[in-house]
């Protein structure tokens, strides 16, 4: 029986034990679940090439026996097989591949293999986010047949375009626009055919990466409290009337049109690296509290909110999940040959961060994978709501790489590069990611110039002239990322010969390249006077 068939019959009690379930798990059950289902991985990944290449000789017997005898590893353990797209060598035979951007212009794309038992297992995760994005209370939902869902997703072959083709098949959803129009449609197009629908249907459920559900708000807010009402001849009748009233109220109350004046969600899903710093703000302009949810490429999607909207927890049956502390983390960015140690999920610390380690299960191909994303771990277990599993806040990639709102992937290597190619003699520099008065995310990058042959203020424009075109050379939406922002998302200072240096000799320690530590930058920028 589909998910449309027992919403029919308001089977909702069974409903929430099938998909949410797994919230009523103690921490021990929790991590049976983990290590059986590992097990069944590692057989199924030893029968393989790419197996016999990770596990040599020796395939692993124990959860101990695996983590001590094979590697951490990246996207370039697998790049040779996974590139050429070679199902051969895979534990199981891929569904479909899934794309994303890797790091610069040299490796400007991966992919990643999701076998038919990964997808039924995300088909799964979703629906869970869905009911949970329809929640404000343990075993009580409002998702119904037949929702009006905006479409904000990117299509395949990315992993957010996988979602209206799998829930399809549980659950009859009318998509705004349709699936089949949304996949022939630019960005901008999708945006403004959904609204327009919006209008005539109303909407029910919305799900997008945070920093695209702030761009179709602003754009939204733009349109809409320009204009005023002088567009209603051209509208449906339904369409005008939906305006009028959200144009009235807003006047009432005496400030811009906001898209919670048009609609009442049910649920609203987010996720992406700038979650955290857009929640309040895309609550504030849709009048619900999102849920926010966790994935990626290579893991899928693999965690989510609860009804309470205070952390994300992790789905038993998609990854095995290792746990790597910062501590332990600095080690290897010091040391790239150190090995960091990883920790389970029963043996985290409240309030500590970890960058995230994943082994896919489902016959997926990543074994003891990187992801490069940090989480601190808030509780090991909430007791208010009666939950016994650890609750994470997403922090934000590594510091070794900068993730502007999920659209481009910043590492030393790119910036070196993009420098070389600028032409301009710089002989000392480091970036962080920083956050304007709105909180909108952009990257920073801080320079040295010797024997400076143009002004400062040229250097800086050429400098980022080059940079913006190497960036689109990595990710074709990156034309787009200005415009979801609001701000232009580089910005170069160029800072007096020998700053860096200076400060090293003072503070007797040296400056990060990636993301150096807050309070360094401070200190580094006071010396100076720019702070």
């Amino acid at each position: 029986m589909n998910l449309d068939k027992m919403l029919k019959e308001k089977l909702y009690d069974d409903i929430w034990q099938e998909y949410c379930g797994f919230l009523d798990l103690s921490l021990q059950e929790y991590m049976d679940i983990q290590h059986r289902l590992m097990l069944e991985q590692i057989d199924i990944y030893a029968g393989c090439e790419l197996g016999k290449r990770i596990f040599g000789k020796h395939k692993p017997v124990s959860i101990d026996q695996f983590r001590r005898s094979v590697p951490l590893s990246t996207y370039g353990d697998y790049a040779e097989l996974l590139l050429q797209k070679s199902d051969w060598a895979l534990p199981s035979k891929p569904l479909l591949w899934i794309k994303t951007t890797w790091e610069g212009g040299d490796k400007p794309e991966k992919w990643a293999p999701y076998t038919e038992s990964m997808v039924e297992c995300h088909k799964g995760t979703f629906i869970t986010c869905m009911i949970l994005a329809t929640s404000s209370r343990r075993g009580e939902f409002s998702l119904d047949i037949n929702e009006k869902f905006l479409y904000g997703m990117a299509p395949l072959p990315y992993l957010t375009g996988i979602v209206p083709h799998i829930i399809s098949e549980e659950l009859t959803v009318d998509f705004l626009p349709t699936v089949k129009e949304a996949e022939s449609m630019s960005f901008g197009e999708r945006n403004k055919m959904g609204m327009k629908l919006g209008l005539e249907k109303g909407i029910d459920l919305f799900f997008g990466l945070s920093s695209v559900i702030m761009y179709i708000t602003r754009s939204f807010s733009e349109k809409n409290n320009s204009g005023g009402l002088s567009n209603l001849i051209k509208m449906s009748p339904k369409a005008a009337s939906r305006l009028t009233a959200a144009w009235i109220k807003s006047r009432k109350e005496k400030r811009s049109m906001l898209p919670k004046d048009l609609w009442q969600l049910k649920g609203l899903i987010c996720a992406g690296t700038d979650s955290k710093t857009l929640k309040d703000k895309i609550e504030e302009s849709w009048g619900i509290k999102p849920l926010e949810i966790f994935g990626g490429t290579e893991p899928t999607c693999i965690a989510s909110e609860t009804w309470a909207r205070d952390g994300l927890v992790f789905f038993p049956d998609v990854c095995f999940y290792e746990f790597i502390p910062m501590v332990e983390l600095e080690r290897s960015f010091q040391n790239p040959d150190y090995e960091p140690h990883s920790y389970l999920m029963d043996e985290l610390r409240e309030g500590e961060e970890y960058e995230l380690v994943i082994s896919n299960l489902k016959g997926g191909a990543f074994l003891r994978y990187r992801t490069g994303d940090l989480f601190r771990c808030l509780m090991m277990k909430n007791n208010g709501e009666g939950i016994r599993l650890p609750h994470f806040q997403y922090v934000d990639r590594c510091p070794d790489v900068i993730d502007i709102s999920g659209f481009t992937r910043i590492s030393e290597k790119t910036i070196k590069k993009a420098i070389r190619l600028s032409g301009v003699k710089v002989t000392n520099w480091f970036a962080v990611k920083d956050f304007d008065d709105e909180d909108r995310a952009y990257f920073h990058l801080y320079l040295e110039m010797n024997n400076m042959e143009i002004s400062p203020v040229v250097a800086e424009e050429v400098i980022k002239d080059h940079l913006s075109v190497y960036f689109r050379y990595v990710d074709a939406d990156y034309k787009d990322l200005k415009k979801l922002l609001g701000i232009d998302p580089l910005m170069v200072t160029i800072l007096p010969s020998g700053t860096i240096d200076r400060f090293t000799l003072t503070a007797k320690r040296k400056l990060r390249k990636m993301n150096p530590s807050h309070y360094d930058v401070i200190e580094m920028l006071r010396m100076i006077g720019l702070k």
